[in-house]
Order: structure tokens, then C-alpha cells, then sequence
């Protein structure tokens, strides 16, 4: 399964929905807010099988799935 597909099934986890269908679409516009990212964490960490420590969040990570896919790769994540 590809990286993108992975976030969205950890998103849909976490309770999103319906997701973007761009990976720059504004992940806010489909209901991301400070909870869901807290959930999305929690998800993200289960589907890649990462710790992500808090001092590593931003809700910049948040803003689009190139941004999330971003931080991913940069924390082991494939």
C-alpha cells in the first residue's frame, strides 16, 4: 500500500470522513481540527508503526497531505 493511502486509512481512523482529493487541498476544509490531530497522532503511529514524540508535532504537519507525508517520511515512515 502506497504512503498516501496509509495516511488515509490512519485519517479515516481518526475519524475524517471524506479526504482530500489532492494531496494540497487544506486538510482543514474536510474537518481537521486540534482534536483530530490528537486522534490522527494516535493512528498515524498505530498504521506505521512509529512513536511520535510531542516534542516532534506541529500542526503545520496538518496543513495538507504533502505536508503530512513530509513529516512521515522524515520519521521512518515508507
Amino acid at each position: 500500500m502506497e504512503l498516501f493511502e496509509r495516511i488515509g486509512k490512519a485519517l479515516r481512523a481518526a475519524g475524517m470522513a471524506e479526504l482530500p482529493s489532492s494531496p494540497s487541498e487544506e486538510l482543514a476544509l474536510y474537518g481537521m481540527d486540534s482534536l483530530m490531530m490528537v486522534l490522527a497522532v494516535a493512528a498515524l503511529e498505530k498504521e506505521f508503526s512509529l512513536r511520535i514524540p510531542g516534542r516532534e508535532f506541529s500542526e503545520d504537519f496538518f496543513r495538507d497531505l504533502d505536508a503530512l507525508a513530509g513529516w512521515l517520511r522524515r520519521l521512518g515512515a515508507s
